[in-house]
């Protein structure tokens, strides 16, 4: 049966470790949460936008309803 040295592996996997994390995280933030951020940052103004055209469009009709009741609704 092959047995590994147990230091050498551990020697091994820091080396991993010390190389390839800087680099994993340049990558994972130009490639994965930049574009993610720009999405959610169009996604939020978009949203944003259309809520308040809604709410100003619902304030547009309840001023006009209000007006027509006080018009033709006179009981």
């Amino acid at each position: 049966m092959n047995t590994i040295n147990p230091d050498l592996m551990n020697e091994f996997y820091l080396l991993q470790a010390s190389r390839s994390n800087e680099k994993y995280l340049e990558l994972l933030d130009d490639h994965l949460y930049s574009p993610i951020q720009k999405a959610n940052t169009y996604m939020s103004a978009l949203v944003s936008k259309r809520g308040d055209m809604l709410m100003q469009m619902e304030s547009r009709v309840n001023r006009t309803l209000r007006r027509l009741k006080k018009r033709y609704l006179k009981f």
